[in-house]
């Protein structure tokens, strides 16, 4: 149930439960159990398979030190249900917990220990998306030995340095003494505890989505929203090098550039025929300035609703709508820096920060910037485009959380208007007009886009199913224009007329 205010949004909703099961890319990951003498747990022979939209909770991780040696207990009452895969990376050990969620009580989305063993430096379990768990055990100076366990009360870790003296190995048996082998198998099966090793080998699926926010405002599995919703990850965007949001809709089917240059500034679309310029919303609020400038390097993912949405966002178009859903602060250190050039003296460089501003991570940061300047096979274009998007997030209590955003973008350079058809895809008695000319004129096309943006989001969770959200965000446009543009091709083939704007100067300031 959604309540549409003048300024703000206020949305009371029931949460529901999102999973996906996704491996790591090329993963080889080993699970190991312990010997029969371990006391804490049983031998973990093998897992069912999971059904995808099958999620558990771990509500707890507790340490227990034995000899020289430490559990790590995730609690939960999904233990023999639950496939852990594992890899490594330099002194660190690895354990993904695929079909999980982390409920601390504390409702923090991370444990971190340091220095609980000699030779291990940190033990830190961490929520690293909607629906898996990661467990990191790093080793002082070589890789951790981990195994696992499942028991009564969950999953369990067994972690020891990697100098700990391994069992001895048998000694040959003697010529009147029956082989291990046949002695193992002169004894029942329940005593032939012998280690089982668990081979698991999977591929990243980085292109595909299980949930979406823009039907239903809430993070719901796409299988149970009845519209059509396509998801463009972050995945897709990087490998692709998108940088312009006509660029990334190329992967939604029915979405298709409207009547515009393929070099124009401006987000003017078309979803199966109709026009969804002004159907373009950012974190699931209507912003009429996004089809004059929006999508940067601040952009998580997009998503594509098909399909009237006016039941949703108030009065919309027939095609559809897209969501721009912005990156947000995240509780583990994340840097990035871009640097990349191309074609046509195309340069661009951004930059990706993200942290905890103190050391209980009640306070995170995100900052997001870009540059980038592009020409064309067109004579005379070039356009510059710049983004500034810091964010901060508050977790005011274990239910209540506060995110500010802000944003700044320009977008400035020159306009192109493509070409006539006749003398390119029709005849033109005159012959064909080089796909290289500008229509323009080039000491008098200088067009500059910029906006701001500012809200917040605050959200209340009453429980694991309820919460309040309350969502602001104001947008100030302004846009400058000096222009020759193109009117229509004469009769005979070979004059073109145009028009002129002059000092065209507007602003458009709008509050949701």
């Amino acid at each position: 149930m959604g309540i549409k205010q003048p300024l703000h949004h206020f949305v009371l909703w029931s949460l529901m439960t999102v999973a996906s099961f996704v491996l790591p890319n090329s993963v080889l990951a080993e699970i190991k159990t312990f010997d029969k003498d371990t006391p804490t747990g049983k031998q973990l022979n093998s897992s069912p398979n999971l059904a995808a939209d099958t999620l558990f909770r771990v509500t707890g991780v507790k340490l227990n030190r034995k000899d020289n040696k430490i559990e790590v207990i995730l609690e939960t009452s999904a233990g023999q249900k639950l496939q852990p895969t594992s890899r490594t990376e330099g002194n660190t050990f690895i354990v993904d917990i695929p079909n999980s969620q982390l409920f601390l009580a504390s409702g923090s989305k991370e444990f971190v220990t340091n220095k609980p063993l000699d030779g291990i430096s940190t033990v830190t379990v961490t929520q690293v998306n909607n629906n898996t768990i990661q467990l990191r055990v790093t080793g002082e100076a070589e890789l951790p030995q981990v195994e696992l366990f499942d028991g009564n009360e969950g999953l369990i870790f067994a972690v020891a340095p990697a100098n700990i003296t391994q069992a001895p190995q048998p000694e040959a048996p003697q010529a009147n003494e029956k082989p291990v082998t046949e002695a193992l198998q002169d004894k029942p099966a329940a005593q032939q505890d012998d280690p089982i090793e668990l081979v698991v080998t999977g591929e990243q699926d980085g292109y595909r989505a299980q949930e979406a926010t823009t039907a239903t405002r809430t993070n719901t599995p796409l299988r149970d929203i009845p519209q059509s919703i396509q998801v463009i990850p972050q995945q897709v965007i990087q490998d692709q090098q998108a940088t312009r949001l006509v660029e990334v809709l190329k992967n939604a089917p029915g979405v298709v550039l409207g009547g515009r240059s393929p070099r124009d500034p401006l987000n003017i679309i078309n979803i199966r025929g109709f026009d969804a310029s002004n159907d373009i919303l950012i974190n699931g609020l209507p912003d009429p300035t996004s089809s004059e400038i929006a999508f940067g390097s601040n952009i998580e993912r997009v998503e594509v609703l098909k399909g009237p949405a006016s039941v949703l966002f108030g009065q919309g178009g027939l095609g559809g709508s897209v969501n721009l859903v912005t990156k947000q602060p995240l509780p583990t250190p994340f840097y990035s820096v871009e640097a990349s050039a191309g074609s046509y003296n195309l340069y661009r460089g951004a930059i990706d920060l993200t942290g905890p501003l103190n050391e209980s991570k009640t306070v995170l940061y995100r900052l997001n910037a870009s540059a980038q300047t592009r020409e064309s096979f067109i004579d005379f274009y070039g356009h510059r485009d710049y983004l500034v998007a810091p964010s901060l997030a508050f977790q005011l209590g274990d239910k209540t959380k506060l995110t500010l955003a802000a944003e700044y973008a320009l977008s400035e350079g020159t306009y192109d208007f493509g070409l006539p058809p006749r003398g390119t895809v029709l005849p033109n008695p005159n012959g064909r007009i080089p796909r290289n000319r500008f229509v323009s004129e080039p000491d008098f096309n200088d067009t500059s886009n910029e906006v701001f943006r500012i809200g917040y989001d605050f959200e209340h969770r009453f429980s694991d199913d309820w919460q309040a959200r309350s969502v602001f965000r104001t947008s100030l446009f302004r846009l400058r224009r000096d222009t020759v543009f193109p009117l229509a091709l004469q009769n005979d083939g070979r004059t073109l007329n145009r028009g002129a704007e002059d000092g065209t100067e507007y602003n458009n300031n709008t509050y949701k």
